[in-house]
C-alpha cells in the first residue's frame, strides 16, 4: 500500500508538473481537446450552446496541474511513511 502512494505521488509530480509549466503544449492540447469534445457533443444532441468554446482555458489546466504538484509529495511523503512502518 505504501509503495503505491509512493508511486502515484511522484506519477502526480510529472503529471502536475507537464501541466503548470505546459511542457510540450499539454495545457493547450487539453483545451483544444475538450473543445473537440464539447462540439462533437454538441453535433449528437444538437445543442447549440456546446458549440462555443469552453469558458475554461489554458489556465485552468495549469492551475489544476498546480494544485496536483504541489500536493503530489505530500502523498509521496505519506506512502514512504507507510512503507517504512509496514
Amino acid at each position: 500500500m505504501g509503495i503505491a502512494l509512493f508511486v502515484m505521488g511522484l506519477a502526480g509530480m510529472v503529471w502536475g508538473a507537464r501541466f503548470l509549466f505546459n511542457v510540450r503544449g499539454a495545457a493547450d492540447e487539453a483545451v483544444a481537446r475538450r473543445n473537440a469534445v464539447r462540439a462533437v457533443t454538441a453535433a449528437r444532441t444538437l445543442d447549440m450552446g456546446l458549440t462555443e468554446p469552453s469558458r475554461f482555458g489554458a489556465w485552468f489546466f495549469r492551475l489544476t496541474g498546480g494544485v496536483v504538484f504541489l500536493f503530489s509529495p505530500v502523498l509521496a511523503l505519506v506512502g514512504l511513511v507507510v512503507a517504512t512502518r509496514g
